[in-house]
């Protein structure tokens, strides 16, 4: 059992589920699907999102066989000590490569559109430091502060969203129904990043109050991220058409600055651009958070607080990188295959491991 006596309830649960994946998966969808399946690419998300209902089960199923442990601490139980704490170093670095890939991500949109005067050092320093505080505070006021920021910033989102249809055209997203060979399943493999933070739930499963429900409010969640994206993808395409978001690199913001207040001709671009930070902020602290609990069950020394503090400069370090010797772009596409075979694979991999070797609880009803 994690040594923090705290709980989340379902509805901290989902606030939580809901603006990690969203923060991280809002960003680039639109131009995902336009690179892939072209116009009627909006067909791909809904297939990622069909992917991502076993994904949940396998976790929810994990959960209620290791009820009182989070992955790092049973992963040594079913493989071995060996085994297990190499894969426990695999799920863990991985959720490292893709807080850097996002923060470095993010720190590039904030210095294009909002502090384009200011040094990225500067940039990445304050939003990782934000970050690790968030995460120093423990998961208990970190689920806090996203139940906080949630309503008004899930508000703003949905609102820029819906007003960014303004400029919306029929044709752009035509043909609608097209099969064109392999195309739409190929890219929806390309479209589940969203989803990949459902790995997160691996860790802080003992912390849910009421585990009973874990299944319907991390679907509800996904489901709610999935609605959402869905009409991002599908406004992007409508305004803008599948060769034309080729031009932009931050296809969403751009969409967002379309956007116009009725009657007071006000771009809703800035109003979107600090609700989504918000919620990267959260997101970036909950994954910081992941990786420093981690790390402290994996090596079993010091508490998460002091691994928030020993991984900044590590990770401010791999940040930091040239573009050169560490391109977001570059490698965006084989970090989300690389997601997608993690997040399906390795809880499937577990859950087979511990049926056959009859660990855990054996009634996961």
């Amino acid at each position: 059992m994690l040594k923090e006596k705290t709980g989340i309830g379902p509805g901290l649960l989902f606030m939580v589920m809901y603006i990690s994946m969203f923060s991280y998966g809002v960003m680039h969808p639109i131009s995902v699907a336009a690179k892939y399946m072209g116009n009627n690419g909006y067909w791909g998300f809904l297939m990622a999102f069909i992917i991502s209902i076993p994904v949940i089960a396998l976790i929810t199923l994990l959960g209620k066989r290791f009820p009182k442990k989070s992955v790092i601490q049973y992963l040594p139980e079913v493989f071995g000590t060996f085994t297990g704490k190499f894969l426990g170093l695999i799920y863990l670095g991985f959720i490292m490569v893709l807080m850097i890939w996002a923060s470095r991500a993010i720190s590039e949109e904030i210095s294009v559109y909002f502090l384009s005067r200011t040094p990225m050092w500067v940039s990445i320093f304050v939003f990782l430091g934000v970050a690790a505080y968030i995460a120093h505070q423990g998961i208990e006021g970190l689920t806090r502060l996203a139940a906080f920021i949630f309503p008004v910033t899930f508000l703003f989102g949905i609102l820029a969203i819906l007003f960014s249809f303004q400029n919306f055209q029929l044709d752009n997203i035509r043909p609608i129904f097209l099969i064109d060979g392999f195309k739409i399943p190929y890219g929806s493999l390309h479209m589940f990043y969203p989803f990949i933070p459902l790995l997160t739930v691996l860790m802080i499963y003992p912390y849910l109050t009421e585990k009973q429900k874990s299944f319907k409010v991390i679907t509800g969640a996904t489901a709610l991220v999935f609605a959402v994206i869905f009409l991002v993808i599908l406004s992007g395409i409508g305004n803008y058409s599948a060769p034309g978001i080729s031009r932009y690199s931050w296809a969403t913001l751009e969409l967002t600055r379309k956007a116009n207040l009725p009657f007071a001709l006000q771009s809703f671009g800035l109003f979107f651009g600090a609700t989504w930070l918000s919620q990267a902020l959260v997101g970036t602290g909950f994954f910081y958070y992941i990786l420093s609990e981690g790390m402290s069950e994996l090596l079993k020394v010091l508490n998460y607080k002091w691994f928030t503090l020993i991984l900044f400069p590590v990770t401010y370090f791999l940040i930091m990188l040239p573009s050169g010797v560490i391109d977001v772009r570059y490698i965006f596409p084989y970090l989300r295959i690389a997601g997608l075979a993690l997040t399906l694979g390795l809880p499937s991999v577990i859950l087979l491991v511990a049926l056959l070797r009859n660990q855990g609880f054996k009634n996961v009803s």
